[in-house]
């Protein structure tokens, strides 16, 4: 929450299609190794097929959950029986996709591998629902029967209707010629005066009480049968929805797997949309050339976003290094100069690394898979615990010293700040000892200028700036590590 991760996403999100990469998304958080390594592998792959003109659709992809609870309920919507129809056709078209293309993307052909087989539901419901999830005549012999029956029936209650309405010593009372539905049942409109020229069963008058609708004696019987056959069918619909629940429920942990491989595809391709629109790449990991955090004109995601909306002129691109010469970063400047969103940026950076996710910073910067991310950034006190902001500083770091350890990232927003100087920059200096002996890497932002000597006595500390314009003051939001 501090490093307002929910609201970064915002900016992929608007490249996902459907609502299963939506909530794919929103529920993203920081993964395991095993799964980071998946994703990237599964970007890069899909990465160069893209750039090799190939096309992955994702039409029909969408989210089964309110499928899945309709089927616990026991009926569906005729929209539903669509979706989850292209749901199951897109599941078994893009594992095809995946594996034909095993020789030039293995991570991918291993996820279509992983993918259900959900053949069988699907010719199920081919047979039994068209593309609009209407159900079909042929989902049963006994629905098919009673819906030629039921066309029959109008047809000859139609016939009737028009040949009464022919009829010489009727044509002057009729209020017109056609044929009318009233209450579910086929009528002739009949100037209200003469109504009782035409015997049969009132079902309606207009408005203006001028026009009687009249089922015709001859008609009832017929029409009858015909409400008979619909109830009929009815049932049947009913029966045959409640049989295709019970399969859907059948399919349930197959069509829920499903539904994480291809939201894994759907957030993949969002990513490399993301990463085109804002100049994005997908950083090293440790291990793979640099052990440290290194990036190379990092961007705030939020900062792009106002500059997309046209709130900002320009977002200045950061360098910042960490882990490799030093493991303490000491960050001074001016206010507005951009040092928190330094912090919140790196912050970022792993956040995104650890759900694979490319970065908005130039190739060749690295960010390592931390197992933890501290955080005090914000001067906000806790009202509620009727604490000041002093105290609320001290809450937030002991609670992300208690973590601190080789691998993880603690970023630290003005420290020594919110009380007297010299207590301050003490406990502040007893603070960067501490993180150092336990090795934990960190960037600190501080006025204070007794912290700004600690890098000179420390060999594992760094200090860096926010630079600013000598003459004019003003900050020019870069940061120039190895000057206080």
């Amino acid at each position: 929450d501090a490093l307002e991760f929910t609201a970064a996403k915002e900016g992929l999100a608007r490249h996902v299609a459907s609502s299963l990469g939506r909530r794919a998304l929103a529920e993203l958080t920081p993964l395991v190794d095993e799964e980071v390594e998946r994703m990237r592998a599964y970007y890069m792959e899909l990465l160069d097929l893209i750039k090799g003109g190939e096309d992955m659709s994702l039409g029909g992809v969408s989210d089964p959950e309110r499928i899945l609870i309709s089927a616990q309920q026991g009926s569906f919507e005729e929209e539903e029986l669509a979706t989850l129809r292209g749901f199951c056709d897109a599941c078994d078209r893009l594992a095809r996709w995946c594996k034909e293309r095993a020789a030039a993307s293995p991570a991918l052909a291993e996820l279509g591998r992983e993918l259900p087989q959900l053949g069988g539901l699907l010719e199920r419901l081919r047979r039994s629902v068209d593309e609009r999830g209407r159900v079909l005549d042929e989902a049963s012999p006994l629905l098919a029967r009673l819906r030629v029956e039921e066309r029959e029936l109008a047809r000859s209650i139609d016939s009737k209707l028009r040949s009464i309405a022919r009829e010489p010593g009727l044509r002057s009372s009729l209020a017109d010629g056609r044929v009318h539905l009233r209450n579910g049942r086929l009528c002739l409109a009949m100037k209200a005066k003469s109504s009782g020229r035409l015997k049969g069963v009132l079902h309606d008058r207009s408005a203006s009480d001028q026009t009687a609708y009249i089922e015709p004696d001859a008609v009832v019987g017929i029409s009858n049968r015909k409400s008979d056959c619909r109830l009929e069918e009815r049932r049947e619909l009913n029966r045959i929805l409640t049989e295709l629940a019970r399969e859907v429920l059948d399919e349930e942990y197959a069509l829920t797997q499903a539904a994480r491989g291809l939201a894994k595809l759907e957030v993949t391709q969002a990513a490399i949309s993301w990463a085109r629109e804002v100049e994005a790449h997908l950083p090293q990991v440790a291990g793979e050339g640099s052990a440290g955090l290194l990036l190379r004109g990092a961007r705030h995601p939020l900062l792009l976003e106002e500059l997309s909306a046209g709130r900002l002129e320009e977002v200045v691109p950061i360098d910042l290094r960490l882990g490799d010469d030093f493991d303490l970063l000491i960050l001074t400047g001016p206010n507005t100069g951009g040092k928190t969103v330094a912090l919140k940026t790196a912050g970022l950076a792993a956040l995104f690394a650890r759900c694979g996710l490319p970065f908005p910073c130039s190739e060749g910067s690295a960010v390592p898979l931390y197992e933890a991310v501290a955080v005090d950034v914000g001067d906000e006190q806790e009202i509620r615990q009727s604490l000041s902001t002093f105290s609320s500083h001290l809450v937030r770091i002991r609670d992300g010293l208690a973590r601190a350890g080789e691998r993880t990232l603690v970023l630290l927003d003005e420290l020594g700040g919110g009380t007297d100087p010299d207590e301050g920059a003490a406990l502040g200096e007893a603070l960067l000892e501490e993180l150092l002996s336990r090795r934990a890497k960190a960037v600190v932002s501080t006025h204070l200028g007794r912290l700004k000597e600690f890098a000179f006595r420390n060999a594992r500390a760094e200090n860096a700036c926010a630079e600013f314009d000598a003459v004019t003051l003003e900050p020019k939001y870069s940061i120039c590590i190895g000057t206080p």
